[in-house]
Formats: C-alpha cells, sequence, structure tokens
C-alpha cells in the first residue's frame, strides 16, 4: 500500500492515519488539503513535521515563529508549545512522536 492509497479519500479536513506505534512514540501521516489547518494545539512530547509533498506553513503563534516548510523539510515541535500547521498547497506530512 501507498501513502497516496492510505490517504485517499473525498472526506473534507484533515485526515491523520497511524502508520506505527510503539511503546514510547509513534508515526502518522497526514494529508492536507490547499487551505485547511491542523488548529491550534499542544503536545505533551517532543515531535517532528517531516514534509513528504507539497507545503505548508508551521506556525507558533505565541512565540511570533512562522516557518514555510516545502517537500522535504521538516521542523521539530517543542513539547507543550501552542502550534498550528496550514496548508499552502495539498500536502501529505509523517509527524514523528
Amino acid at each position: 500500500m501507498t501513502l497516496y492509497e492510505l490517504l485517499a479519500s473525498e472526506q473534507a479536513g484533515p485526515i491523520f492515519r497511524p502508520l506505527f506505534k510503539a511503546q514510547n512514540g509513534r508515526l502518522t501521516a497526514i494529508r492536507l488539503r490547499a487551505g485547511e489547518a491542523i488548529k491550534e494545539h499542544k503536545s505533551p512530547v517532543p515531535a517532528m513535521l517531516l514534509v513528504l509533498e507539497g507545503a505548508v506553513r508551521y506556525e507558533q503563534p505565541g512565540d511570533g515563529i512562522i516557518r514555510p516548510l516545502g517537500a522535504l523539510a521538516f521542523t521539530d515541535i517543542p513539547p507543550d508549545t501552542a502550534h498550528q500547521v496550514v496548508a499552502e498547497t495539498d500536502a501529505f506530512c509523517l509527524l514523528v512522536q
């Protein structure tokens, strides 16, 4: 199975699909269509967002941080930090926690 097949859906809004889960971490595939967003939230653990295809904007509103991320770019996400992700184009991402 490919990520395209896994994330292919007519469903509106971000799509999250768990790919791997271990005792101390997990890997999640994310599909965002242009203009969709993962609304502001916090994670209790450190994470990394890797863009496989497309372009997103990672934001930490409280810190004034805005990071445009294209294909194969990544950013670390500190624990307990409010952040959001906005799709500039259709995008496929991986979230490592």
